[in-house]
């Protein structure tokens, strides 16, 4: 079986903090480094490569992040194919923000560096992040309304 397992990551040219997408195969997470450090200082869940698993289950995965479980992985939360994806990166200005867009929506971002970030598959607040503020990612990133 071929490993499609995401790795992406960028460099800010200003802020030198680096952005990493990693899928470990059985969920993908955002993080958002110090300046030239590959030490992550916040993350945020992105999507689950396998079906949102029971809440009890959860501290079953001890050697790795934890994918989203039902209750908090909304029902489009499942990407089973990533690498059939565009994904790419998007920063504020100042390089302490970032996002990333699936197919140029963005799904998930990390705020100025706040230790858990914003995703757009999450149901509520939680240790996978916060839910989706499209007002806070217009404001940070400079995108105007349509």
């Amino acid at each position: 079986m071929p490993d499609n397992n995401l790795f992406l990551t960028d460099q800010h040219p200003l802020s030198r903090r680096s952005a990493v997408l990693e899928d470990d195969g059985t969920s993908a997470w955002l993080y958002l480094t110090q300046p030239n450090l590959q030490m992550p200082i916040a993350d945020v869940w992105v999507y689950n490569r396998i079906p949102a698993p029971s809440m009890k289950i959860i501290p079953s995965y001890r050697d790795g992040p934890p994918p989203a479980p039902v209750g908090y992985a909304h029902n489009t939360a499942l990407c089973r194919d990533p690498g059939t994806h565009e994904w790419s990166f998007i920063w504020s200005a100042d390089g302490e923000s970032v996002a990333i867009a699936k197919d140029g929506l963005p799904v998930a971002c990390i705020i100025s560096a706040q230790k858990s970030g914003h995703s757009r598959e999450l149901l509520k607040d939680g240790p996978w992040g916060m839910t989706w503020s499209e007002e806070l990612f217009r404001h940070t990133f400079r995108i105007m309304s349509k």
